[in-house]
């Protein structure tokens, strides 16, 4: 049985999503609260087995809430919140970084005919997210991450036109940590694909370019890679890359249950790049784009995963290093750096 405080303000809401989850016999909710203040006191006290947490709460709100919680009695937060305004999505990513695990969207009003089917999505991501071992968190007051004690890796053979990363569960603080460290002029393309609720891609996208040293935007169908330009895959779709160099978006069916899947899109920059590319899979549940790393160290590109101490999920890059797909095996600060040693001939054209 899952014990699961329910953190909502609103009176309405909080009943519906009480109802939703004790519908289901695997989950019990022991207490719920209506102020940040109210789900510290409950995380201490209660020790739930996963806390489903708002952003906007009177008082403390959802990000100093989740900070004071991790940083004290660590629990696995999910933030559950209804569409939001692109103003809002920096203190959405916010509580991410301060520990939270993942976003999801609210239920559809009780009677509508999607109800039944967002109720189910939103309890079986409870129930992944439950099972992780998460850790207490420390919050340093400086902005500059402290360097590597590993030896920092050589630099690319040859020039990398293409940078391919994937992510999930933990990946939005660490790729606007990672896209925040790279030169303005950096040579090569970056397409991304974040496994993320529907609806809150384009928020997310706001949200790194307010960091990001390159610009960040959704990929659409037809676009040319220019490099030192970062494209993520919208919600719904593949994205993959054309050996001309413009991206596809396609509606085939998802694989390892996601759509956007890294995947397809490592799959894509293997076939079209070969040992121009370079792929980076990040933290994650399960073990999509593992096989297709492999595919583009096959081929001569260049694979990192993140390390087992810095992975929030040790899923998608545990099974890449347990293959032998990874080349490298990097905490943030060391794929940053190989990141930043891309050699600047690639900048020519992204065109193969």
């Amino acid at each position: 049985m899952i014990r699961v405080l329910v953190v909502e303000d609103s009176k309405t809401v909080q009943r519906a999503l009480v109802a939703a989850f004790e519908a289901d016999p695997g989950i019990e909710v022991i207490a719920t609260a209506e102020t940040g203040e109210e789900a510290v006191e409950a995380a201490r006290t209660l020790r739930p087995d996963l806390i489903t947490m708002d952003i906007n709460l009177p008082g403390m709100d959802g990000f100093d809430a989740t900070r004071a919680i991790m940083s004290s009695w660590p629990v696995p937060i999910v933030i559950v919140t209804g569409k939001m305004n692109p103003r809002d999505s920096a203190t959405l990513f916010r509580v991410m970084e301060a520990g939270a695990l993942m976003v999801l969207s609210k239920p559809d009003p009780v009677g509508t005919p999607g109800y039944q089917a967002s109720v189910d999505n939103l309890v079986r991501h409870l129930k992944l997210m439950a099972e992780i071992k998460v850790v207490r968190r420390t919050f340093p007051s400086g902005k500059v991450p402290p360097r590597t004690d590993r030896p920092v890796p050589l630099p690319p053979v040859h020039p990398v036109k293409v940078v391919a990363i994937g992510a999930s569960t933990g990946g939005p603080p660490l790729l606007r940590q990672i896209l925040a460290a790279l030169p303005p002029r950096f040579p090569a393309a970056v397409v991304v694909v974040q496994h993320m609720a529907v609806g809150f891609t384009e928020n997310f996208v706001h949200w790194l370019n307010r960091s990001s040293t390159l610009p960040v935007e959704l990929g659409t169908d037809g676009a040319q890679l220019i490099p030192g330009q970062v494209y993520v895959a919208p919600d719904n779709c593949h994205m993959e890359v054309t050996p001309s160099g413009r991206l596809l978006l396609t509606d085939a069916p998802p694989e390892y249950g996601v759509r956007p899947s890294v995947s397809a899109l490592f799959r894509s920059v293997a076939q079209s790049y070969g040992r121009q590319a370079m792929g980076v899979l990040l933290t994650g549940m399960g073990k999509d784009g593992a096989l297709e790393l492999k595919a583009i160290r096959g081929r001569g590109g260049i694979t990192v995963a993140q390390d087992r101490e810095s992975s929030m999920v040790f899923g998608m890059p545990g099974e890449a290093i347990e293959i032998d797909a990874a080349q490298h095996v990097l905490p943030p600060v060391g794929i940053i750096e190989l990141l930043r040693s891309v050699n600047s001939k690639g900048a020519s054209a992204v065109s193969s």
